[in-house]
């Protein structure tokens, strides 16, 4: 049987790069949301950081796993959801890590509004968006979006202060082990006021 995301990598620690999203993290309230948690390796590190964590994810493993590590945690909810379909409440932290390239294409622009307005002003917008040159843009331009650079910088560039953004091309494994061609950008906005 298939294992999913969540099941492959529950005992992973935190992206490194969150850290690096919360050092531009200023002085607001400690409440942040989860996007695509997967395992909850991230909500489980902005718990240890005395953050709020509302978390959601589309897969029932991702609820069991997540529920069971981090049910003594007050601070923490799931939401089992898609991006397309979630509530976002108020929040001065987003993060979706290797998670949005899996809303669909056609709501990804009404998901990134609902970001933003769920944003508080000097909020941190940390995520991960594919590239024109990444192995699933090619094969399924239908169900996943690339982009450019310098389209990305003009698409958040009015309303976010561009703080960090990295673009890696090459091949690394998915959760499975199985090689794939990445392209994709990794960004950290601050929403002005």
């Amino acid at each position: 049987m298939k294992s999913s995301f969540a099941e492959l990598t529950q005992n992973l620690p935190h992206h490194p790069i969150l850290d690096k999203a919360l050092s531009y993290f200023d002085d607001l309230p400690k409440i942040a949301i989860d996007c695509g948690c997967g395992a909850g390796n991230e909500s489980a590190f902005l718990l240890q950081q005395n953050f709020i964590v509302h978390a959601f994810d589309s897969c029932p493993q991702a609820r069991e796993i997540c529920l069971q590590k981090l049910a003594e945690h007050a601070h923490f909810t799931f939401t089992l959801d898609r991006f397309e379909r979630y509530q976002f409440p108020q929040a001065s932290l987003i993060i979706a890590l290797f998670s949005l390239f899996f809303c669909a294409p056609n709501r990804l622009d009404h998901v990134f509004e609902q970001i933003a307005e769920a944003l508080v002003p000097q909020g941190i917008f940390l995520f991960q968006i594919l590239g024109k040159e990444d192995t699933w843009v090619i094969r399924d331009s239908e169900q996943f979006i690339g982009f450019e650079r310098i389209a990305l910088e003009q698409k958040f560039g009015t309303e976010f202060e561009i703080l960090f953004i990295d673009e890696f091309k090459g091949n690394k494994p998915l959760a499975n082990g199985t090689l794939k061609y990445w392209h994709f950008y990794t960004l950290i906005l601050r929403k002005k006021h």
